[in-house]
């Protein structure tokens, strides 16, 4: 398969010096409760790293960032695409947002007009969601040739759009732009080879080895500015993936997670290219800090990072961020007032044991998890929840699908966020069966569950409403509620 692009050769310069990329934005509409974007820490590019700018009461902001070669910045307005951007040291841009019924949509003026363009076309308006939704299509293909064709197509799209720019750019620049096609397409590939063999392991199939034998080739350690691509962190998961597989007899069934964050890391560093353990370590250690998590990991993994990396680029910029997760973990794991942990929630096995557990009660059932940053958003709406539920004279039940090794977060958490009701720590059956439940009764790949999700149960222990409105949603819920 021709995952390969054709690179141009460059002198390397022998220095490089830093060089301030600007963003001078505008928002028209309502301003952002967020607006963040990502740029280099240590020299290095991708989702992993991100800083938050602050719009003035007019909707005026301006980013600013170090790089000593080109870069790419993503701004996300609440979350949503509002601007990919190929930036040249040195270079300033000019970004528009507009917001509208919930709808973001941008205009980028600058150099290299046309360059703009088609890089938001290539990586479309949600990059991320893209990469996943091609990834999840390619892995429904059963036979390897059309497998093969679906992303030779794709990328030979890619490569005549990038020719098509013809001298309208540098040569430098189109380098830049080839290489992070060829790092995404080896890293989509890679992760809708993953997902063949996950769903190969669930349901029993034999996994075709020629799809192992392509994986095995998408990955080489020589990849030339690997850590300057925003698919970075994706081709080095590609490749740890691949490895850990290789190791397990491409066997799902035989693939062992690791007991803990370090542990995992070790393993994973294992089997990459040593001079990206630096990197892998500080993108894991994003993992556990990201969305305001609060979680052991990060502690132990900043710990290591300073260990091993004493001198490290990283260091300042994650140090507060996990300032509050050792706070978090200084706090009392007492349940706040109004709160209880439902009588032996671990031997509850499936929804309609621990819906038998109130008998006679109007329930809201809240499934959430410590790592979840949209499950602990919605709590800020917890106030005006409780009032709506005692008026209708409806019980809440928080339940949580943290594992055993996050029970000391959880409590903590509870207590943290002043979660009032009755609260159940899933165990492993009781959370197939709420995968179960989620999915309309089918089995699904490693419980997939997405939360936060809500369901209302009727006084008779009947499931009203399967996906309820969530606490930011009052009206809705409200009648919902009317209607048990």
């Amino acid at each position: 398969m021709k995952l390969k692009l054709l690179l141009l050769l460059l002198p390397c310069a022998l220095f490089a010096t830093a060089k301030t990329v600007t963003i001078k934005g505008h928002i028209n509409g309502k301003l952002p409760k967020t607006l963040y974007y990502t740029a280099p820490v240590n020299g290095v590019s991708g989702f992993d790293f991100s800083n938050t700018a602050r719009p003035d009461a007019q909707g005026n902001f301006e980013i600013k960032v170090e790089t000593d070669g080109i870069t790419f910045i993503d701004v996300y307005y609440n979350y949503l695409p509002a601007g990919y951007i190929m930036a040249r040291p040195g270079s300033s841009y000019s970004l528009t947002i507009t917001e509208s019924d919930g709808k973001v949509t941008h205009q980028i003026t600058g150099p290299d007009a046309q360059l703009q363009k088609l890089y938001s076309k290539l990586v479309n308006n949600d990059k991320e969601a893209a990469f996943f939704q091609i990834a999840e299509d390619a892995s429904k293909i059963e036979d390897l040739a059309s497998f093969k064709d679906f992303f030779d197509k794709k990328n030979k799209g890619d490569i005549e759009a990038i020719a098509a720019l013809g001298n309208s750019i540098t040569p430098e620049v189109k380098l830049a732009l080839s290489r992070e096609r060829e790092y995404y397409y080896a890293a989509v590939t890679s992760y809708a080879i993953l997902l063949k063999h996950l769903h190969a392991g669930y349901e029993g199939k034999d996994t075709p080895e020629t799809y192992a034998a392509i994986w095995g080739g998408l990955h080489s350690k020589d990849t030339p500015a690997l850590l300057q691509s925003p698919w970075c962190a994706y081709y080095l998961q590609g490749y740890k993936n691949y490895e850990v597989f290789k190791a397990a007899g491409f066997n799902a069934k035989n693939v062992v997670n690791a007991a803990d964050a370090l542990s995992g890391l070790k393993r994973d560093i294992s089997v990459l290219p040593k001079q990206y353990a630096e990197y892998y370590t500080a993108k894991e250690l994003y993992n556990y800090v990201s969305g305001n998590r609060k979680d052991k990991g990060a502690i132990t993994l900043f710990n290591y990072l300073k260990e091993q990396y004493p001198n490290s680029g990283y260091i300042n910029y994650f140090a507060p961020k996990v300032a509050p997760v050792v706070a978090f973990f200084a706090e009392s794991e007492n349940l706040p007032q109004g709160a209880a942990y439902v009588e032996e929630y671990a031997k509850i096995n499936t929804f309609d044991e621990l819906v038998k557990r109130f008998p006679g009660k109007k329930l809201y059932f809240d499934v959430w998890a410590t790592w979840c940053g949209p499950c602990r958003e919605e709590f800020k709406y917890k106030e005006e929840l409780y009032k709506l539920l005692k008026a209708n004279d409806v019980t809440i039940v928080y339940i949580s699908l943290d594992k055993e090794d996050k029970d000391e977060t959880w409590k903590k958490m509870i207590g943290h966020y002043g979660l009032q009701g009755y609260h159940v720590r899933t165990s492993l059956a009781l959370s197939t069966n709420l995968s179960e439940l989620f999915n309309n009764g089918k089995k699904s790949i490693e419980n997939v569950t997405a939360i936060p999700w809500y369901i209302l149960v009727n006084a008779d222990g009947a499931i009203a409403a399967l996906h309820a409105a969530p606490p930011s949603d009052l009206q809705k819920l409200e009648a919902e509620i009317k209607k048990l």
